[in-house]
Parts: structure tokens; sequence; C-alpha cells
């Protein structure tokens, strides 16, 4: 029952994330077609004070402390420097071709900083939803296969919300594409067991992919500015946590995974 419940609640967050940032690409696209600051006021609003800071990070941080999920931020178990040695390889392999396409682009490194500061709400917020709570509240209730499974799957979906600010997450490639990256992430943060050099990883490859296609954010507006003080009380909370030991992690073998190398 109590497993139950949480699930339920957990959806019911979901349900909400999901149903605001649509309201905000709602807003931001209104802003477009009306000519009228006032929704990209309301979508700024909607995005960057509700969305993310309260349903993708206090609520699932929350949660998952008041739940005693199991979850880490940064490795204890595993050496550090072969953890940053494949999460770098990774990271490299997958963007392979967009490294290639934005050298040749010659993008000045200023530029690019901008734009990765400035997409860093779109990539990487989302990772206490999706990885602290959700995940965990699934692999209590179907397992672990099934709930990397639906997580991705929900992950995936979620970008059909994102129709304004990410019109290529309506196509059924980018979905399946969106599906299998996550589907990594979970498999690398149960290995690595952080949560923090995960997010980072999907916050590269992210600015690289999109820089590369062309669309470089370079502009410091209102939402650079607000992503600033949340990520830093983001990445700031799991640092802070790490550091202090707080950050919940149990060494089950049926719950990190384990890859031994004779």
């Amino acid at each position: 029952m109590k497993k139950q419940r949480q699930l339920l609640i957990t959806l019911m967050v979901y349900i909400a994330y999901v149903g605001i940032i649509l309201l905000a690409n709602i807003f931001m696209q209104m802003s477009l077609t009306q000519n009228k600051e006032t929704f990209e006021m309301l979508s700024g609003i909607s995005f960057g004070f509700i969305g993310i800071p309260v349903f993708s990070l206090l609520i699932p941080f929350w949660l998952s402390k008041k739940w005693n999920l199991d979850f880490s931020f940064w490795p204890k178990n595993k050496n550090l420097f072969i953890v940053l040695s494949v999460l770098t390889i990774f990271t490299f392999l997958v963007n392979f071709e967009s490294i290639k396409a934005l050298i040749n682009s010659g993008l000045s490194l200023e530029v690019f900083i901008i734009h990765f500061i400035g997409i860093l709400l779109f990539h990487t917020t989302y990772y206490p939803l999706f990885v602290l709570l959700i995940f965990p509240i699934l692999r209590k209730n179907i397992g672990t296969r099934m709930s990397i499974i639906v997580t991705s799957l929900l992950f995936s979906l979620y970008h059909l919300a994102q129709f304004h600010f990410y019109p290529a997450g309506l196509t059924l490639s980018v979905q399946l594409f969106l599906f299998c990256y996550f589907m990594a992430s979970i498999l690398l943060y149960l290995w690595s067991e952080s949560l923090i050099l995960v997010a980072l990883v999907h916050q590269i490859s992210g600015a690289i992919a999109v820089a590369a296609n062309g669309s470089v954010h370079g502009e410091m507006d209102f939402l650079f500015f607000l992503t600033i003080p949340i990520i830093v009380i983001f990445f700031g909370y799991m640092i802070f946590q790490s550091i202090k030991r707080k950050d919940r992690i149990n060494y089950r073998q049926d719950w990190w995974l384990t890859i031994k190398i004779n």
C-alpha cells in the first residue's frame, strides 16, 4: 500500500511538471503569434519559477530524502579516475560528428560558454525528477528492467510538451533517440553512482549537439540570468550533500551495477 501511494504521488508530480512545461510552451508560442511580451513573461514564470524549481528540483529532492530512496550524487564505491575516463569516452563517441561540425563552424569559445549556460535548464534540471524520484519508485513497484524502460519512455514523452522550445522532439526518430539516450544515462548513473557527472555528460552532449545543428543560444536574456541561480543551487546542493556524506547510497549488488574485470 505504501509503495502504491508513493507511485501515485510520483506520477502526480510528473503530470504536474509536464503540464506546467506545456503551459510555458503555449505561452511562448502565443507571444510570437500575437506579438505580446506578456505571454513571454508568463512562459518564463511557468518555466523558471514553478515547473523547474518546484516540480523538478525541490519536490523530488525532498521526497527522495523523505522516502529514504537510494541515490548518490558522487561515486563512493567506484574508482573516480575510471568513472571519469568512461564518461569522457562515452561523451566523445556519442558526439563525435557533432564535435567535428562544431570545430569546423568556427564558433568562438565565449559564445559557446554563453550557449552552454543558456541551455542548462533544458538538459540537467529534470534529473532529480526522473532519476532520483521516478526511477527508484518505479523500481520498487515493477523491477529494475521495466523501471529503466518506463522512466526512459516518460522522459522521451515529456519532450512532446516542449513543442516550442524543442520542436524536433515531436518527431519519431528524435523520440527514439531520447528514449535510448536516457536508458544509457540511467545505466551510467547506476554504474558510476554519480548524478552530478551523468547530468554534466547530458549537458555537454546537448550543448554540443544543439550548437552543431546551428541553434546557438548566444543571448544573455532573462532566461539566461534566471538559469544561473537555479543551476548554482542545483549543483551546489548535490556537492554539499556529497561532502557531508548525506546523499544516500546502498551497496546492494541488485541496486548498483558492478562490472568486474579480471
